[in-house]
């Protein structure tokens, strides 16, 4: 359960992204096929706002997020694997 605990951190850590962008995409799709809706302004007027922008903002930042997101945690597995290796070499030597 605990051996190469630094592979299963960067699995997770591609597990985790791949969800978040799915779920970024998912969330987007939902916004955009919302479609518009009627606000009423300060002045009594009604207005049409689209929620196209919204949409697509939530898929690219979304995605943006989750990729940038996965970095640490996959950077935190590869730490704790060159750690490992180093400790072996160290040991081979002694």
């Amino acid at each position: 359960m605990f051996n190469n605990i630094g592979g299963k951190i960067k699995l997770l850590a591609k597990i985790l992204c791949w969800v978040g962008i799915v779920l970024s995409v998912i969330t987007g799709v939902a916004i955009l096929a919302s479609g518009s809706y009627t606000h009423l302004t300060i002045n009594g007027e009604y207005t049409t706002v689209s929620n196209v922008p919204a949409g697509i903002l939530t898929i690219v930042i979304g995605c943006l997020i989750s990729w940038i997101g996965s970095f640490f945690t996959y950077g935190f597995g590869q730490l704790i694997e060159n750690s490992d290796i180093i400790r072996n070499e160290m040991q081979r030597k002694d």
